[in-house]
């Protein structure tokens, strides 16, 4: 499969809703609708016959009979005056035969039901056509699709929004069983101010995927095109072979879209984009039996103390993410879409290793396993982040806050706080860049990664961005997958003790590249103050040992945490100190 339809399938999967199509003549050109290029030939092979000629190359006829080429709306408007002379003209190519319905021709094509199921999953809710055919709407019609067909102002004027409508089906040339449907240059060359606020609305909000095109006919399609200056997500443009008209490759530059030549014709691309989307998202939905699997073995495997399938497990699991990871292409340009696509992919590839982590660190014993979190983190400080671009580098850095996140949330939920401390401080940074820096400063959500966060919310400015759309809501899934959670509260609760003990760390050894957790801007945090004032009232609290096991270090750097919080405008360390010291 072309690696442009790969991305684009994961970024459809990823992003239900976000496509939308633009269809040419040439997406059913295999049901034996001709293109508009096609129709020209039979007319002016019509009018050499009229004429009293038989020539093999009637274009030639033509341009030798009239002393000019042909063009398309000439030769209809010379043909056929007006809107209902041209629906007669024209009704052969359209409307099939009984022998034609035999034969499987004007018929919806294997790219239009493709397109149907898609839409049918979700996944494509917007189609604009310069097509007056009724493929399309057949393909829907057979899988029970709802939606709404646009061909008209007045349509325009009573449609629902294109948000709330399950599919749209905007004809912009109009529905060839209407004789209002434009055909001619003359036609085609302005839009209407409702129509043309439309399309402007499809082109500024949604990705594009363009097929069967050619834009050299479309004046006002291309004008309105151009006029939309958003790039909010990426364009393709799909072409039946390397030549390029050149209005099309002017469009192609102007948008930036990824070319995609596909010889297969409509068919074979949106049969491929179909098949890709389904497998991805069987994919996730398979996985889960897969890693409860995983979570099976690894139990007993702990159970019988098998030193050897643990490290086996972790070393192949390991191995497999790390290597995918390393495959992501970073030298593409680092659009909004591809980033969101990444993410999406990513997730799946870690979450088996990432449910396993949290399984080891919860349920593990013994010095073997305890060493096998450490050396797990090594590895994943391994992944190559050194060439590329830098948005997608940082990506390239969650397997390793996921794994840290699900290690650290598991043992907080067990109070193994020595082991936290030690999954803390003690693992070795391998990324020979930052080989001598410390562990704790290397996995702290910072430099490509923030930056990464802070592009894909331009309009939504988070506190947090990493944690709100990214390790707290994955993390809840890890949890729920791998059952050490009894429900979203409890994990939720686990989830902020631990950046609690993570930003307390981070004071005691002077480090801020770690600031704060979600829960420093929670207006509730009954549950952290709980938890501080019971530890106060513990003679040896567990948890003093990543303070050295000095209460006067912990409280400094509770201090600490609570006067930073309360330096930042959307954060606040109201009640921590007190609860601790029961001040009141």
């Amino acid at each position: 499969m072309d690696d442009k339809i790969m991305s684009l399938s994961f970024s459809v999967e990823a992003n239900q809703g976000v496509y939308a199509l633009l269809l040419g003549s040439g997406i059913s050109y295999s049901s034996g609708i001709p293109t508009g290029w096609g129709v020209l030939k039979e007319l002016c092979r019509r009018i050499m016959l009229v004429d009293g000629s038989e020539e093999q190359d009637e274009i030639k006829w033509y341009e030798e009979k009239f002393g000019t080429p042909p063009l398309y709306d000439e030769v209809i408007g010379m043909l056929a005056k007006t809107p209902s002379e041209r629906n007669g003209l024209l009704k052969e190519f359209f409307e099939p035969t009984e022998e034609d319905l035999k034969e499987g021709r004007k018929v919806p094509t294997e790219a239009h039901k493709s397109i149907a199921e898609l839409v049918k999953k979700g996944y494509i809710k917007v189609i604009v056509t310069t097509n007056f055919d009724r493929l399309i709407e057949q393909a829907l019609d057979e899988l029970n699709v709802q939606y709404q067909t646009l061909y008209h102002d007045s349509d325009i004027e009573g449609m629902k929004p294109l948000a709330h409508a399950d599919c749209t089906v905007l004809k912009i040339h109009g529905d060839y069983r209407d004789t209002r449907f434009k055909n001619i240059t003359d036609e085609l060359k302005c839009y209407s101010s409702n129509l043309s606020g439309l399309l402007k609305q499809v082109f500024d909000d949604y990705g594009l995927i363009i097929s069967g095109w050619s834009a050299e006919w479309d004046t006002a399609l291309r004008d309105t095109i151009k006029s939309v200056k958003g790039r909010r997500y990426s364009w393709y443009w799909h072409s039946f072979s390397e030549s390029i008209g050149e209005k099309a490759e002017e469009l192609i530059n102007f948008r930036d879209a990824n070319l995609v030549i596909d010889s297969g014709g409509a068919d074979h691309f949106f049969r491929e984009i179909k098949e890709a989307v389904f497998n991805i998202s069987n994919l996730k939905k398979v996985n889960p039996e897969n890693i409860q699997v995983k979570i099976k073995s690894l139990k007993d495997y702990i159970q019988n103390d098998d030193e050897s399938a643990i490290r086996d497990l972790f070393t192949n699991e390991s191995r497999d993410v790390i290597g995918k990871i390393n495959k992501l292409d970073s030298n593409q340009e680092a659009t909004i879409e591809l980033m969101k696509q990444w993410i999406e992919e990513i997730k799946v590839i870690i979450k088996p290793i990432s449910v396993l982590s949290s399984i080891l660190a919860y349920y593990g014993k013994g010095e073997f396993q305890e060493r096998l979190l450490i050396e797990t983190l090594e590895r994943f400080t391994s992944i190559k982040g050194s060439d590329g671009r830098v948005y997608l580098l940082g990506l390239k850095q969650l397997p390793l806050q996921a794994v840290f996140y699900s290690m650290g949330i598991s043992l907080t939920m067990r109070r193994k706080y020595k082991l936290l401390d030690e999954i803390m401080m003690k693992p070795k940074v391998r990324d020979r860049l930052h080989s001598r820096q410390a562990f704790s400063w290397y996995v702290s959500p910072r430099g490509d990664l923030y930056d990464a966060f802070q592009r894909l919310q331009p309009e939504r400015r988070y506190h947090l961005p990493i944690e709100v759309m990214f390790t707290f809501p994955f993390m809840e899934e890890v949890f729920k997958e791998s059952r050490l959670a009894f429900d979203s509260v409890e994990y939720m609760i686990h989830y902020d003790l631990f950046e609690l003990l993570r930003s307390l760390k981070h004071r005691y050894l002077s480090n801020y590249d770690y600031y704060s957790g979600i829960f420093g801007y929670k207006i509730d945090r009954t549950h952290i103050e709980q938890f501080l004032s019971e530890g106060s009232i513990v003679t040896d609290w567990e948890v003093l040992v990543l303070f050295e096991g000095s209460k006067s270090l912990f409280i400094e750097s509770l201090k600490k945490l609570s006067e930073d919080l309360n330096q930042d405008t959307y954060f606040s360390g109201r009640g921590l100190v007190e609860a601790y010291l029961k001040e009141k």
